[in-house]
């Protein structure tokens, strides 16, 4: 089982709206590639909060594991573009943001579970930053713990960098969380000498390193690899596509794949991504060659 935790919200963009959140886009992805996930969230009790439950049972997400608060509105993120880069503003203090450490989250982790996803996000504020605490100290010893960066303006700080580095075995970042989460220049990082010892002195087995335009990185203590970027026929936009890098890199590391051929996977798949409006795509037929290839060992 893969056990993902986190917000579910709505993207707004200007003329629509599209279903996201890393954490959800994450766990969506694996369950198309034939994963079985547990996603649990939280949505408030509201037209938007329906909405959400209403695609969750129609992909059959088991509901039990989404929470409903009465009190705060279920999530949104405004999306705007400046300088031919999305804008993420985030409406603070909704549902997501509340998520408790309830008797079905308890249930959850006292099952066998392969791979444990949580991102930076979720622990923006005191209640997030407690409940993660728990789940680390409840989670079964050998769980892989797979931990993504998305630092957006206001809603991280030293603390949430430092509780995340701690928490992972798997980190996943861009270029620019690097800088905020590093001193070690992009440069340096597929130096060996230099990165072997940052590894073990934080207990990571893994760092993917996302770099845009440069391609990607793979970082383990033992060797680094690098993938150059691809070429994209067409980009509607880039929302979500490092979660779908994310997925495919997880999904290829716990079938042990090799990890040059994890990157190629992954990075074709967020290409498809960029190609469509949103996160996630409506044509689920996007999912076949990656499924396939993903299964073979």
């Amino acid at each position: 089982m893969i056990l993902v935790i986190g917000e579910i919200l709505f993207d707004l963009f200007a003329d629509n709206k599209k279903l996201g959140g890393a954490p959800f886009n994450f766990a969506f992805h694996l369950k198309k590639l034939g994963f079985p996930v547990r996603f649990i969230s939280r949505v408030g009790k509201d037209a938007l909060g329906r909405e959400i439950l209403y695609f969750l049972k129609q992909h059959q997400f088991d509901l039990s594991d989404i929470q409903i608060d009465p009190d705060h509105d279920t999530g949104t993120v405004k999306v705007t573009m400046s300088h031919e880069d999305h804008v993420f503003a985030i409406t603070p203090d909704t549902a997501w943001a509340h998520l408790s450490f309830d008797r079905g989250l308890s249930t959850r982790l006292q099952q066998s579970c392969d791979l444990l996803y949580f991102g930076s996000l979720i622990q923006h504020s005191e209640n997030g930053t407690a409940l993660i605490q728990k789940v680390m100290r409840q989670k079964q010893s050998g769980t892989t713990v797979f931990c993504d960066l998305n630092l957006r303006p206001g809603f991280y700080g030293p603390a949430v960098i430092k509780a995340v580095l701690k928490a992972s075995d798997i980190l996943k970042l861009n270029c620019e969380e690097w800088l905020e989460f590093s001193d070690i220049r992009i440069s340096e990082t597929l130096n060996r000498e230099i990165m072997s010892p940052f590894m073990t002195a934080n207990d990571l087995e893994l760092i993917i390193l996302t770099l845009g335009s440069l391609g990607s990185q793979w970082i383990t203590r033992e060797k680094s690899h690098s993938c150059p970027p691809l070429s994209l026929k067409k980009v509607v936009d880039t929302v979500g596509a490092g979660d779908a890098y994310a997925a495919v890199s997880a999904a290829g590391w716990l079938n042990k794949l090799p990890i040059d051929t994890i990157m190629d996977l992954a990075g074709e798949f967020a290409g498809h991504i960029c190609g469509i409006k949103g996160a996630l795509p409506e044509d689920e037929h996007i999912y076949n060659d990656v499924r396939q290839r993903i299964q073979k060992k």
